[in-house]
């Protein structure tokens, strides 16, 4: 493992060089990075062999399940691979992640200091990518109803992965002249819980101090537009047959504004039978692993749950922004209204008493909808096997060919 701050490296305009530090005239990057070059401060060298087959930009926590199966596989197969995390958002907690996890990293700022690779990976839009000198590949971190503003990615990435033949459609209805892009592979985060063993599992049921005679309800919020606020106070003890295992956006956390929905899950944290897991836990597979079924809103991962074939019940009645009730349209530029038609294998609950009533119908008779959950998964996930992975690192192979 390296930790290196790749500091502010700049391009200059001749193609493929790179200038030095223009502080200290010196060549400032990570030792690990390149070698093969000369390294003179007053001649810009051109690199003919990156370093690194992959970057990942890591620019939330949340980034990282998506990410982390790929580059594994990366490593399996002898390509080395760096992660460029944004030391904008929680850098503490990134860099732990990043130790825990053995990886070669180093910080940047959201101005994106580039490291030499084959591909440079993204979770989000970044304007970076349009003058990268590696291939740039978009993976969008979620699956679910706010994909909309992710769409338009596809004009300045060069490689934009897809998970199942509704965005692959989708994207290709929006953006034809630029379907050439497009790669349908499947949804990465799948790949350790399809490959999850037993004991994995039962160390997860451990960990969270849940007790294993219950059955788990797994309640995954967004941070906005987000049902927390609109939820009782007495939500586990509503609940008191069953464990309770709360997971927060972690933004819920991190942004000030929501401090009321923090108070909300001290509050539920008390109860004997609930666990508010905390901002360091960044990974929902996990969670899936161990959960029978899940609440939530408009957060992907409930799309992402009910692909497992899992019921999931989702709260329809979440709390706006006051200019979101001034402007309507602001909602459906966030929210894409088209997936809409999926909604119908979700129990859809409309208020606080329905979302309990709904999750107890869930709990007892979980093959209700199962149908509807199956046809979603293939239509929006695409193949789930636990190959995705395999089937990325195959493809960018291919492209280096």
């Amino acid at each position: 493992m390296k930790n290196v701050d790749v500091g502010p490296l700049t391009k200059v305009t001749t193609p493929s060089r790179w200038s030095p530090d223009p502080n200290s005239g010196e060549p400032h990057m990570p030792s690990s990075v390149v070698t093969d070059v000369n390294l003179n401060p007053s001649v810009a060298q051109p690199y003919t062999h990156p370093m690194y087959f992959a970057c990942f930009y890591v620019a939330y926590p949340y980034y990282f399940p998506h990410f982390l199966p790929i580059s594994e596989e990366m490593q399996r197969r002898g390509h080395k691979v760096h992660y460029l995390l944004s030391r904008e958002q929680n850098a503490q907690l990134m860099e732990k992640i990043a130790q825990d996890n053995h990886l070669d990293y180093s910080f940047t700022d959201d101005t994106l200091n580039p490291v030499p690779c084959e591909f440079t990976f993204f979770a989000n839009p970044h304007e970076a990518a349009r003058s990268l000198e590696s291939r740039s590949v978009f993976l969008e971190h979620g699956i679910g109803s706010k994909s909309m503003g992710f769409y338009s990615a596809v004009e300045y990435f060069d490689i934009y992965l897809v998970e199942g033949d509704y965005k692959r459609e989708r994207v290709t209805e929006l953006y034809p002249e630029h379907q050439h892009k497009l790669r349908q592979v499947g949804f990465s985060k799948f790949d350790p819980i399809i490959n999850m063993s037993a004991s994995q599992r039962r160390e997860a049921i451990e960990k969270y101090g849940l007790s294993p005679d219950k059955k788990t309800v797994l309640y995954a919020p967004t941070f906005f537009p987000s049902s927390i606020e609109r939820m009782a106070d007495s939500f586990p003890d509503d609940l008191s047959d069953y464990n309770v295992l709360i997971k927060p956006h972690y933004l819920t956390y991190d942004r000030r504004h929501y401090k009321r929905q923090r108070a909300k899950l001290s509050l539920w944290n008390r109860a004997d039978n609930c666990c508010v897991v905390g901002i360091d836990e960044y990974n929902l597979v996990p969670l899936f692993a161990i959960s029978d079924v899940m609440i939530s809103d408009e957060s992907s991962a409930m799309f992402e749950f009910a692909s497992l074939d899992r019921p999931v019940v989702s709260n329809r009645y979440v709390k706006l922004r006051l200019s979101y009730y001034l402007m309507p349209w602001k909602i459906n530029r966030r929210i894409d209204n088209t997936k809409d038609k999926y909604r119908q294998i979700l129990h859809n609950a409309h208020s606080y008493k329905e979302t309990i009533k709904l999750t107890q119908h869930a709990l007892a008779s979980p093959a209700d909808k199962a149908d509807l959950r199956q046809s979603f998964a293939s239509e929006i996930c695409g193949t789930i096997d636990g190959k995705v992975s395999q089937r990325i690192v195959d493809m960018l192979e291919h492209e280096t060919l």
